[in-house]
């Protein structure tokens, strides 16, 4: 994944940040107003998940960064939390992962003394995907087991399931993360999470491909493709239009990879995302024997 060109904030300055905006002294906020900033940064919060979600990565700094200034103002431990770990994926999307280590160390650090288990159960699960993420499947598994990372409900569960399959898989253990996989999928359906149903479905297509099992591999990718369709996610429509052209390619199926790949070519474009573009345009021209001009 591309870097983007981002204005940096050390995270190491953050809890200096925090200390600092608890010592200024101010007139007391009343009640509304502080009700008022809360639900200001809960909204920050998630139009920065919306400016991730099509890659906007520098808005979508900005606005964790500014949801996080609201809750250290207020002292609202997990909205700090929240934030500080979507700034951390957001310095993961664009390749600086010891800012991305630094920001969830922070959260996992705020999370010791919350109240609400949930808190550090997300911490250990962002923690956790990074691992596997950085090849370390043996650390993910730790922390997806840890004694505060206990499996829960709803679409907690579906993720922590989700994640589990994932570690399992890469360590070889393929039968169980396809069950795991599978109750994650489902879960998430059940929850109305169709972003979660996505992931676990290109999980186990990814899975089913390499066991050569292609058929169910486009079944699964089928899947993907539909769930994300319907949240209009443009970067995971991408992502499975590739790994669809990449199964029926391993398949033999030409007609429909050549299909995929431009396809995947275009939503790459469209997106802005110019590595992935021209990976994808390279692989159309490779399957199909031609050079593919830029319209």
């Amino acid at each position: 994944m591309t870097s983007a060109n981002l204005r940096i904030i050390p995270a190491g300055f953050l809890l200096l940040f925090l200390f600092l905006l608890s010592s200024c002294s101010s007139k007391p906020k009343e009640p509304g107003e502080v009700y008022t900033r809360r639900l200001q940064a809960d909204a920050l919060l998630v139009q920065g998940y919306n400016q991730t979600d099509v890659l906007k990565f520098n808005p979508a700094w900005a606005s964790f960064n500014q949801a996080l200034n609201i809750y250290a103002s207020l002292d609202n431990r997990e909205g700090m939390i929240n934030a500080l770990l979507a700034l951390g994926r957001t310095r993961r999307l664009t390749g600086d992962i010891d800012s991305t280590e630094e920001l969830y160390n922070h959260a996992r650090s705020l999370a010791v003394y919350s109240e609400d288990p949930r808190a550090m159960r997300s911490v250990l699960n962002h923690q956790a995907d990074l691992a596997l993420r950085q090849g370390n499947p043996e650390g993910a598994m730790a922390l997806l087991t840890d004694r505060e990372n206990e499996l829960t409900e709803g679409r907690e569960r579906s993720a922590q399931l989700r994640l589990r399959g994932s570690a399992r898989a890469a360590l070889g253990f393929g039968d169980e993360a396809a069950l795991l996989l599978v109750e994650a999928a489902e879960i998430a359906l059940a929850s109305g999470e169709a972003a979660a149903a996505a992931q676990a479905y290109y999980k186990l297509a990814s899975l089913s491909s390499l066991g050569a099992r292609f058929e169910e591999a486009e079944s699964w990718a089928l899947k993907a493709l539909e769930a994300d369709k319907s949240l209009e996610y443009a970067s995971g429509i991408a992502a499975d239009l590739r790994a669809l052209a990449i199964i029926s390619a391993k398949a033999e199926k030409n007609e429909a990879a050549e299909d995929y790949y431009r396809r995947s070519w275009l939503a790459w474009r469209a997106l802005g995302r110019s590595k992935e573009a021209e990976t994808a345009r390279t692989e159309l021209e490779n399957i199909s024997g031609r050079l593919v001009t830029v319209p």
